[in-house]
């Protein structure tokens, strides 16, 4: 009879989550679905649903406001469309951090390595750091993570108790205190959990001096302007920095062209104005044209 109760307990059980299963069937959870997935979501394509990856967790589709590009209007046609889901999260105790739960394994997620400094300008010893970065809404305890060094002469750092990060906020780490040494021929960081599960992790091969390497949506990439404590800054690359400068002048041109059209235009007489601008809005045109082509074939 003990035995046939416990059955019916678990068939009941096993129903339940069969159902909520179902009824969640179709709609795409933000923080586990691949990119394939992701894109699915309206206004999500390939580049904002990459930043959605590397700021995940997501409390609740509120926060896709997160993401450059989406603000109310767009979070309300992704709402409308039902696709995007978050499940609902494990709420923390008032005035606690997230992670007093930890007992239970309940450790947040978006812990990420943000920024490293290898091969500063200056001593190795006193100017290499790591830089911590939460993306979550919520302050995060990481008392008792660990992260470890694994090439070269490996040195662990087991962050203190009280050890938190404020919301979307930087924790820096400074080599004298962690005695972490950066490798500038190449090396590879591994950030735990306490319970050793997998948090971050970052690997680079030949560290340009007094260059930072920094986490971007697309990837990593090495800045000549470290931000220790503070948000990355990656310069534009030097071609689209030149692009952009040429767009400048042409459009200094264009105004300068349209200032002499009406000077001109009021000079003269309605029926002859007209032909005389179109003219000269061809030549300056095909001249900006032909500089371009000249300035890419040189290249």
């Amino acid at each position: 009879m003990l035995n046939l109760s416990r059955g019916l307990v678990f068939l009941s059980l096993l129903l339940s989550a069969f159902s909520l299963q179902a009824a969640e069937t179709g709609k795409i959870d933000i923080n586990t679905a691949s990119l394939d997935d992701l894109v699915k979501i309206i206004h999500l394509g390939e580049v904002r649903a990459k930043e959605l990856i590397s700021l995940r967790p997501f409390s609740s589709l509120d926060d896709l406001t997160r993401i450059k590009g989406i603000g109310e209007a767009k979070l309300e046609d992704i709402k409308e469309q039902g696709l995007a889901w978050v499940p609902e999260q494990p709420q923390a105790e008032p005035n606690k951090p997230f992670i007093e739960n930890r007992a239970q394994g309940s450790y947040p997620e978006g812990i990420v390595i943000n920024e490293i400094l290898p091969s500063p300008k200056g001593a190795d010893a006193e100017k290499e750091w790591i830089e911590i970065f939460n993306q979550n809404s919520f302050e995060a305890n990481i008392s008792g993570w660990q992260i470890t060094d694994l090439i070269g002469q490996t040195q662990s750092y087991t962050f203190p108790e009280g050890s938190t990060i404020e919301p979307e906020g930087f924790f820096l780490l400074p080599r004298p205190e962690t005695e972490i040494t950066l490798n500038n021929d190449g090396d590879e960081l591994k950030m735990l959990r306490p319970d050793g599960s997998y948090a971050d992790s970052v690997a680079y091969k030949s560290a340009p001096n007094g260059q930072s390497f920094n986490r971007t949506p697309s990837g990593w990439t090495w800045s000549p302007h470290p931000t220790p404590g503070e948000a990355n800054s990656i310069p534009l690359p030097e071609e689209s920095e030149e692009k952009i400068q040429q767009e400048i002048k042409n459009e200094d041109a264009l105004a300068a062209l349209n200032q002499v059209i009406n000077l001109e235009g009021n000079k003269r007489n309605p029926e002859t104005s007209f032909p005389f601008a179109a003219a000269i809005s061809l030549a300056v045109f095909s001249g900006l044209v032909i500089l371009n082509l000249k300035k890419k074939i040189s290249l």
